[in-house]
C-alpha cells in the first residue's frame, strides 16, 4: 500500500510477487497497481476469477467492469455489471457505473435514472465524484441539480 500510495506502481507489483501473498486484500493491491499503469488486459484478466471465486465481494464487480471497459468495450462492461447487478442489485458503485456506461452511450435518460439510484445509495460520496467525472459531463447541470436539493 505504501507504494502505491507513493505512486509507485511497479514497486508495488514488485514487492507483491516477493512476498508470494495470494490474499484477496494482495489481490486488489495488484490491481490497483495495475490499473495505475494502464495494464487493462492483466487487471481484467485478474479480476475475472475473481467475480467468480468472491462473487460476494462487489469491489471484484466493479473493478472488473473497469478494466474491462478499457481492455475490451463498453458492452463488455456492462455485461460485467449486469452480472454485478443479480449479486448486489443496490450497490452504489455498480449502479454509479451503469451510468457513467449510459452517459458515454448518449442516453442521459438512462444516466440519469442509474444515478438517481446510485445517489439514493450513498448521496454525499456519489455526487462528490458525479460532479468530476468526465464521463457524466454531458448530464453535469442534472447533477449539480442534485447537489442543491
Amino acid at each position: 500500500m505504501g507504494f502505491l500510495e507513493l505512486g509507485m506502481p511497479e514497486d508495488a507489483l514488485a514487492e507483491l510477487d516477493e512476498l508470494a501473498v495470494e490474499s484477496s486484500f494482495a489481490r486488489h493491491l495488484r490491481v490497483d497497481a495495475l490499473f495505475r499503469l494502464g495494464e487493462w488486459q492483466a487487471a481484467a484478466d485478474l479480476c475475472v476469477p475473481m467475480t467468480r471465486k468472491e462473487p460476494g465481494d462487489p469491489s471484484w464487480w466493479v473493478q472488473c467492469a473497469y478494466a474491462t471497459r478499457r481492455s475490451r468495450s463498453l458492452d463488455a462492461a456492462e455485461e460485467v455489471l449486469s452480472e454485478a447487478l443479480r449479486h448486489h442489485p443496490r450497490h452504489g458503485l455498480i449502479l454509479y457505473n451503469f451510468a457513467c456506461y449510459a452517459c458515454v452511450r448518449g442516453d442521459l435518460d438512462e444516466a440519469r435514472t442509474r444515478l438517481a439510484r446510485a445517489i439514493a445509495t450513498d448521496p454525499e460520496q456519489i455526487l462528490r465524484m458525479a460532479v468530476r467525472d468526465p464521463d457524466l459531463a454531458a448530464i453535469r447541470p442534472w447533477i449539480a441539480g442534485q447537489m442543491d436539493s
